[in-house]
């Protein structure tokens, strides 16, 4: 089967945003000073908030060189002694062997030195005129600010940086290390760390920084990201997926394959996996790309259901990885559950105790769905062309192409999918993976 239809830019219109997407960073600082200016007190706070892997110091050369801070306090400076932050992740590594790392249980101050903190706090507090500006991982924790930018990254970008040496762990200045060893501690402590510091500032996003092209960072304002990730979950949509050849080949992998051996995912070519994939935006003719991740953080029990939440938290808890799917599932036994006019459902051959329940459908015509309060992930198996509709019109008709993954939130209920374009007339399958609620 063709794949040339394939999308590999998907992304989820925002028709309803209140502002214009910024480009570059003149059209971004003048933002900015906008947002400044709307102050009515003297002494203004702009905090950037940075995900590990931002390129902190370039964004605080820009900001300073365009906005003429009276202050500027790069939030690195409070840290801990890089061997103390060693000595801190050090238990959550596994030492020489990944399969026994663990998630750390580790909060952000944490990582951060009492005595730079309460110093800045108290210049900070005494100050009594002009703009203080304050970048880095762990801004948020020198001041609450009057304005919260949020410099986000994917993990994905983050991975690449790790390959080229641009980036280093959080609060160590390890930029030549292994690029499988960057990605351990990662995996494992800096974005656990980062994610749980980030959930709860998502509603206090003024803007948001898209830092994953360099040469031209995007800004867009928070209520509009917000609104972004709450149109996700109204409809079925697609992550942009991980099959750069950087990360699923050639060198990179030998880099990387003890990683991948001890199952962490890293250089595989996965269709949708919100752990390390992307979620973009669009903002008319401007994409605004982001973690997927952030759709379940701002909106887990609309994109998961109420008992998968419950159960999961936020955590992701179907890993789709196209060929692996494509193995287990198109040879295995099946067992024929129900069937209707040019239609049939089969249950594949997982076992009934995991919490992982797969339906493959054959299909000339409509096959009616529904998600059961349970988030839906299906990939179109067989078949160049169909499209997922909605009974009721509350989403646009959705088209997808052979071989591509797509999430169907818990909370869009009731959807169809048939056969269309090319393929209509003509026998397709999708596989579809729920959890058992």
């Amino acid at each position: 089967m063709s794949n040339r239809s394939y999308a590999s830019a998907p992304f989820v219109a925002v028709s309803d945003a209140a502002h214009e997407c910024r480009r570059g960073w003149a059209a971004i600082a003048d933002e900015l000073q906008q947002a400044i200016a709307k102050g009515r007190s003297e002494k203004r706070i702009l905090v950037v908030e940075c995900y590990p892997g931002v390129d902190e110091l370039q964004i605080l050369r820009e900001m300073e060189s365009r906005l003429s801070p009276a202050l500027a306090i790069h939030a690195a400076e409070a840290l801990l002694p890089p061997p103390k932050i060693d000595a801190l992740v050090a238990p959550f590594l596994g030492g020489d062997d990944p399969m026994s790392g663990r998630a750390a249980s580790l909060s952000l101050v944490n990582f951060f030195s009492a005595e730079p903190l309460w110093r800045f706090r108290r210049i900070i507090d005494e100050w009594k005129t002009g703009l203080i500006l304050i970048v880095g991982c762990g801004a948020s924790l020198i001041a609450w600010g009057h304005i919260l930018v949020y410099a986000d990254l994917t993990r994905r970008e983050a991975q690449l940086r790790f390959l080229r040496n641009e980036a280093a762990n959080l609060g160590v200045q390890n930029h030549a290390a292994p690029a499988s060893q960057q990605y351990q501690r990662a995996f494992f402590v800096d974005w656990r760390v980062a994610d749980r510091w980030k959930r709860p500032l998502i509603n206090r996003w003024d803007l948001v920084l898209d830092t994953n092209q360099p040469p031209e960072p995007k800004l867009a304002h928070g209520e509009d990201l917000r609104c972004g990730l709450r149109e996700a979950t109204k409809r079925p949509f697609r992550l942009v997926p991980s099959s750069d050849p950087v990360l699923s080949g050639g060198q990179a992998l030998k880099k990387i394959g003890d990683l991948d051996r001890a199952g962490t995912n890293f250089g595989r070519c996965f269709d949708c996996v919100p752990e390390e994939n992307s979620l973009v935006l669009g903002f008319g003719e401007t994409s605004f790309e982001l973690p997927a991740l952030d759709v379940l953080f701002h909106q887990p029990e609309a994109l998961l259901g109420y008992n998968v939440h419950v159960t999961f938290g936020v955590e992701f808890p179907i890993r789709f990885d196209h060929n692996e799917w494509k193995k287990r599932n198109l040879a295995n036994g099946f067992e024929l559950v129900s069937a209707g006019d040019g239609w049939r459902e089969e249950k594949t051959g997982l076992h009934d105790g995991h919490f992982i329940e797969t339906r493959r459908h054959w299909f000339r015509t409509q096959v009616h769905h529904h998600t059961h309060g349970s988030v839906n992930v299906l990939n179109l198996a067989a078949g160049e062309e169909v499209v997922v509709e909605s009974p009721a019109g509350a989403f646009a008709p959705f088209i997808v192409h052979h071989a591509e993954t797509f999430i169907v939130p818990a909370a869009v209920g009731e959807y169809t999918i048939r056969s269309h374009g090319p393929a209509t007339g003509h026998e397709c399958a999708t596989i579809k993976a729920c959890v058992r609620t």
